[in-house]
């Protein structure tokens, strides 16, 4: 064989090789995140609705967990089943917002839409309703939505959920990483929130006090709905039962404020509109 032909071989069975491992890293990319029923790379966001609930890996290193989960169900201060609210007036129309801290897709929203939600919660406009999943765990392995979810819960208790519920997004590591499930870690992210670190807070975290919420949490995410509609990722928002779009015209990115903002005012404005009336026959 001449040393040529072997050369050629010996490409051609490189080319193959890195081909079966460029497919086999598409494949694993591909259980991860689903997007509007077609598989991209992390930072498009083109026609998104959201990650995927899925089953791809079981939890690593949760025996703590499911000790702490076991234990009988205790809700947060204030918080009637699995929902935390937020918002200046109870009785506003209610914005429905599921999200998992470990979600990057809701670390996007949240960076472009969040501001403005907030201010419409803040001015009594809206009010929101936080279901809080943890289904990445199951997906990506570890227990880092589950530990975020649960000291975002102990935040619930010292009246600063929202504030860190901000910073963990702020601060939300690749959807890959499990740092999140470093309790230290999110220890020392409770620190950038004024008045949040005090010894009873501390141990909420580091004793997954709010574990059996957080299942419970799970669990009602799971059998969620918008009008007829199975909820079936994050981050999902909902008014009125219907699905509020976030994402551009284009496809290609978050849409813009002001754009979400008009759409969550036109929804509003048909719930108040009085019905007309008819005269009788």
């Amino acid at each position: 064989m001449s040393k040529k032909n072997s050369d050629g071989k010996r490409t051609a069975r490189d080319r193959m090789a890195a081909e079966r491992a460029r497919r086999q890293a598409a494949d694993k990319r591909k259980r991860a995140l689903i997007i509007g029923g077609s598989v991209v790379a992390v930072l498009a966001v083109a026609a998104t609705i959201g990650i995927v609930v899925g089953n791809n890996k079981s939890d690593s290193n949760n025996s703590g967990w499911s000790a702490a989960a076991s234990q009988p169900l205790k809700a947060p201060a204030g918080v009637n089943g699995t929902v935390i609210s937020y918002g200046s007036n109870p009785n506003a129309p209610v914005m429905t917002v599921y999200e998992d801290f470990r979600c990057p897709i809701c670390d996007q929203v949240e960076g472009k839409l969040g501001g403005t939600i907030q201010e419409m919660a803040d001015a009594g406009t809206i009010r929101v309703d936080y279901h809080i999943a943890s289904f990445l765990d199951r997906n990506l392995g570890g227990n880092g939505s589950k530990y975020a979810a649960n000291a975002a819960a102990c935040a619930v208790d010292a009246g600063k959920f929202k504030q860190y519920h901000d910073v963990l997004y702020a601060n939300q590591p690749d959807e890959t990483s499990d740092k999140f499930g470093n309790k230290a870690y999110l220890l020392e992210l409770a620190s950038k929130v004024d008045g949040l670190r005090s010894p009873t807070f501390d141990a909420c975290v580091n004793n997954l006090t709010y574990a059996p919420w957080v299942k419970a949490s799970q669990e009602d995410f799971n059998n969620a709905k918008v009008g007829d509609q199975q909820v079936t990722g994050t981050p999902t928002i909902a008014m009125n039962n219907k699905k509020l779009d976030y994402v551009s015209a284009d496809k290609k990115s978050i849409m813009a404020p002001d754009v979400f903002k008009a759409q969550v005012e036109q929804i509003i404005a048909g719930m108040n509109a009085a019905p007309s009336a008819t005269p009788a026959p």
